[in-house]
């Protein structure tokens, strides 16, 4: 109940043991054919319709939301208050205030400049599981670099590692393919840097000359990782887009869009 809206566990449970909600096998069951919950301890089906009062209530909420993330929005559900000046979106402002109330959270994150998918959990340990490096869950992107990238030479440098200041990444590239360079440059406004992005970060952002699609995977999240070990291979990145976390890929979903695990 409490996953689907209704209100605290604590409310829920003082409505189940007034034995005020009855179940049915599908929303548009009459009457007849719901059956009262005799009280909190009774188990009920995860997918059955459910009844306050009469009232159908929504769905329960998925065990995972996928989300396709624009570029400036930032993954966290609420900004640091001492950047409210600057107006920021974040994930907060998107995800629906049912699946707020029910506790889920996004998986990790994805840079404020970064696209592509990003999943929403409604339980901790499947966070922990999909985030923890031991468990090696592959993350795929598409980044568009400056520069004619060699595929042969660039596949050599990530597989072997790549340095940075937070230690050495390895990554496995997948292709390079031509590329008619980002789809466009952001306005100056858009351009909000918070107090991790390096003055390196600032300075790669040039949008002239070649450019290459790189498609690769990583098993880690560290900041910026992936933007800076192609930074150290000589193709600074200007444009990323996560494709796939672990089975499941972005597929058709619109920017801005949701779509339960589900329907992937």
């Amino acid at each position: 109940l409490a996953d689907r809206g209704v209100g605290t566990r604590s409310q829920t449970f003082e409505i189940a043991k007034a034995k005020r909600i009855t179940m049915a096998s599908h929303p548009d069951a009459p009457h007849e054919e719901r059956t009262r919950i005799k009280g909190p301890k009774e188990k009920v089906p995860p997918d059955a319709a459910l009844f306050l009062d009469g009232n159908l209530l929504p769905s329960a909420a998925p065990l995972l939301l996928v989300y396709h993330k624009p570029k400036f929005v930032l993954s966290v559900m609420e900004d640091d208050k001492k950047y409210k000046d600057q107006e920021r979106k974040h994930l907060g402002q998107v995800l629906s205030a049912r699946y707020k109330r029910c506790g889920m959270h996004p998986v990790g994150r994805l840079d404020y400049d970064t696209t592509g998918l990003i999943l929403f959990s409604l339980e901790g340990k499947l966070t922990q599981r999909l985030l923890h490096p031991k468990r090696g869950v592959e993350k795929e992107y598409v980044a568009t670099v400056q520069g004619k990238a060699d595929e042969e030479k660039l596949k050599q440098m990530l597989s072997d590692g790549v340095e940075t200041t937070d230690g050495t990444f390895s990554a496995q590239l997948l292709e390079v393919t031509p590329s008619d360079g980002p789809a466009s440059a952001p306005a100056d406004d858009d351009m909000l840097w918070d107090e991790e992005s390096s003055t390196e970060d600032r300075a790669q952002m040039d949008y002239s000359g070649e450019h290459s699609d790189v498609r690769l995977i990583v098993t880690e999240g560290k900041y910026r990782m992936v933007r800076r070990i192609l930074a150290n291979c000589g193709h600074p990145v200007v444009e990323l887009r996560r494709e796939r976390h672990g089975n499941v890929t972005l597929g058709d979903l619109a920017v801005g869009e949701f779509r339960d695990l589900k329907d992937a």
